[in-house]
């Protein structure tokens, strides 16, 4: 029996996609090369690593870094069954979950978000904030493109600053009061803290206008996100990120992921001009795409 083109060609690319994984490191940080299992091992090996102090004695997390064991595709890992697998212009590749908790690593929707939740209402209908220039939001900022931790003496604001979109995070580390309800923006009001070797960045005050990931997998303007930034060995940074939002989620839950240290030297930010260079949107806008804001939960 003759196999389909189609199928024939899904073939092929997994075959190229399981290929490409064989190439990447086995290890990330003395840990082994997946977010669940680098994670629990990671927070084995933080117990032990003494990191390096700034001169008021906090944990010196600054320098350059760059995600890995993550990927912009989905939270919920990538089957090779998805729409984009093989795409000629955008592929996803074959990737496991980086969700940790819950054990079936699935983000635990609320009934009535799960059709708007992964390839839902939300991709088939609505332009990706990131792709309109909107920023990619907490925590897919932190993804994949290079990112830079800023320790100002005094210790009253760790500053985060990434490449993708060139996005600011400033974090207060003053103990000064959060911001009221009625003021939300899209990378949420965020207030650190240390518990011991790990700096923990606390989140509230979201608009709910960004996605988790491409495929459209979303919070809303009650979330609530912890970032736990632990220091594993010098040059790698575990990254744990828990979601709790009780007007779409049945109960909170955590990814994981690396932060690799880039040490080329001269390395440094460049600018994402991406309004000035953005030529999709106004295709994506005659196709019949929205502008997203939140829509397909507002009112619920």
């Amino acid at each position: 029996m003759r196999t389909s083109g189609l199928v024939l060609a899904l073939v092929i690319v997994m075959i190229a996609s399981l290929a490409a994984q064989d190439n990447k490191p086995k290890t990330v940080g003395g840990c082994p090369a997946e977010p669940l299992a680098f994670h629990t091992c990671a927070l084995e090996k933080a117990k032990t690593f003494t990191p390096p102090r700034t001169r008021s004695g906090k944990p010196d997390l600054q320098g350059y870094w760059r995600g890995q064991l993550s990927q912009s595709f989905s939270m919920e890992g990538v089957s090779g069954s998805e729409p984009l697998v093989g795409d000629k212009v955008m592929p996803w590749t074959i990737s496991p979950p980086m969700i940790v908790d819950p054990p079936d690593r699935k983000i635990p929707y609320q009934p009535w978000a799960v059709p708007i939740g992964k390839i839902g209402v939300n991709y088939k209908e609505y332009v990706d904030p990131r792709t309109a220039c909107g920023g990619a939001g907490v925590p897919r900022l932190a993804q994949q493109d290079a990112n830079h931790i800023v320790q100002p003496d005094g210790d009253r604001f760790v500053v985060w600053l990434f490449e993708d979109h060139h996005v600011q995070r400033v974090i207060a580390m003053d103990e000064r009061p959060p911001l009221g309800d009625g003021i939300t923006v899209t990378n949420g009001d965020s207030r650190g803290r240390w518990e011991g070797n790990t700096m923990v960045i606390d989140s509230k005050n979201f608009n709910g206008y960004n996605w988790l990931d491409d495929s459209g997998n979303f919070y809303t303007d009650t979330a609530h996100i912890v970032e736990r930034l632990t220091m594993i060995d010098a040059d790698t940074l575990d990254y744990e990120v828990r979601v709790e939002d009780p007007k779409v989620f049945t109960r909170p839950w955590t990814m994981a992921w690396a932060q690799v240290r880039v040490k080329e030297p001269g390395f440094e930010l460049l600018e994402e001009a991406c309004r000035e260079g953005q030529r999709d949107v106004d295709s994506l806008l005659q196709q019949g795409l929205k502008y997203y804001f939140g829509n397909p939960w507002r009112g619920r």
